[in-house]
């Protein structure tokens, strides 16, 4: 943990989102270890909110104050330099999932002093919770909310509200999202649903070319979701690797408008409805790529936050341990140009309706019953 400490943060100014260092959650979370018996979300607003807590004593949705002095600032802005990526937004999302890490890191104690302020609450509580196993944390603490399917993507439909919701967590299995499209495209005909919601606001990537078995669908133009790349492997890489099939290389691809993406015809399903798309900081890689060509080539409306992926961006990943402290590193070997980007405007996905990602879905329900 001390050599994830100091190296971190300097992997970290990179300003790159796929490479870093992961923390050592195997050798420092054991089953024995004791920690602090309250789970949390860190929000966009650099808010900590309750998600669980030993007892129920803080109630969920409850802000998180301050833990033994140290405000919710305090603990983020100290956290911040370790997480890797392009903005401060998504980089506020990384900390969201890293909290327990980096919090036993940063500020380890054997006892919590835990200010908060429950919803609709005028007057700060506090509560001092000892630190614990994770089993008896886990047999006095209610469950967690539901983070939803582990299907990567799934969809429902509604008859009445004529609109088809796509739940779509992760980029995998090119022949399964081959399938599954033709399935989904050919229940929204058979029902004749005009409206449909494609929800990307957990998904922070995967294989590109998952996302373009699904946009040919509803692309009303030739694209590709990244038009110029530049790659580099050097032989350190390939040594690290110990990957002999990888050549190191050093070169630069742009695309032709002959190699472009063409949708389908109305034989081959193609959908003319209204199509919405969700997106959170949390959208980051294959997500965040699939998010411009959606807006870019006017596939729908972009409903939620800006992307955590950038227009111009790192990816592709090679994945490593470092030969004497076992600490996994990723570093990427191309930087993508999404399609039509301009290298002098760096930014995520613009939401053509930005809300918070909470109120996303809401909006898009809206939208939907409105078109009816």
């Amino acid at each position: 943990m001390e050599l994830y400490r100091r190296t971190a943060p300097i992997v970290a100014m990179i300003g790159d989102g796929h490479t870093n260092l992961t923390f050592p959650y195997k050798k420092v979370f054991t089953k024995e270890l004791k920690r602090m018996p309250v789970w949390v979300d860190v929000l966009s607003d650099k808010s900590i909110v309750c998600r669980s807590s030993l007892d129920s004593i803080i109630p969920r949705g409850a802000k998180i104050l301050s833990i033994n002095g140290h405000t919710d600032t305090e603990m983020i802005d100290a956290m911040m330099p370790f997480v890797a990526g392009e903005r401060e937004h998504f980089k506020l999302s990384r900390i969201d999932s890293s909290f327990p890490a980096l919090r036993h890191m940063l500020f380890p104690a054997d006892t919590f002093e835990i200010s908060y302020l429950p919803e609709g609450a005028k007057k700060p509580l506090s509560v001092t919770y000892q630190a614990i196993s994770f089993d008896e944390a886990k047999r006095r603490s209610p469950a967690l909310p539901e983070s939803g399917s582990d299907n990567p993507y799934s969809f429902t439909i509604d008859k009445k509200n004529n609109v088809a919701i796509m739940d779509f967590r992760e980029f995998s299995d090119v022949e399964r999202m081959e399938s599954f499209a033709d399935s989904m495209f050919t229940a929204l005909r058979k029902n004749k649903i005009g409206n449909l919601i494609i929800d990307l606001r957990k998904n922070g990537g995967g294989n590109s070319s998952v996302g373009d078995r699904l946009l040919r669908y509803i692309t009303p133009e030739p694209y590709m979701q990244m038009d110029k790349a530049l790659v580099k492997i050097t032989p350190l890489t390939k040594k690290l690797m110990k990957a002999p099939d990888i050549v190191p290389t050093f070169m630069f691809w742009e695309a032709t408008p002959d190699q472009y993406i063409v949708p389908r015809t109305a034989d081959e399903g193609h959908y003319d409805g209204n199509v919405y798309l969700l997106t959170s900081n949390k959208t980051f890689s294959s997500a965040g790529s699939f998010a411009w060509a959606f807006k870019e080539c006017g596939m729908g409306t972009v409903i939620g936050e800006e992307t955590g992926g950038m227009n111009v961006c790192f990816g592709d990943v090679l994945t490593y341990r470092m030969p004497v402290s076992r600490l996994q590193c990723s570093v990427s070997f191309k930087r993508f140009w999404q399609f039509r980007a301009d290298e002098n405007n760096i930014h995520g996905t613009i939401p053509d309706i930005a809300v918070p990602a909470a109120k996303a879905m809401d909006t898009a329900l809206k939208l939907a019953k409105k078109s009816k």
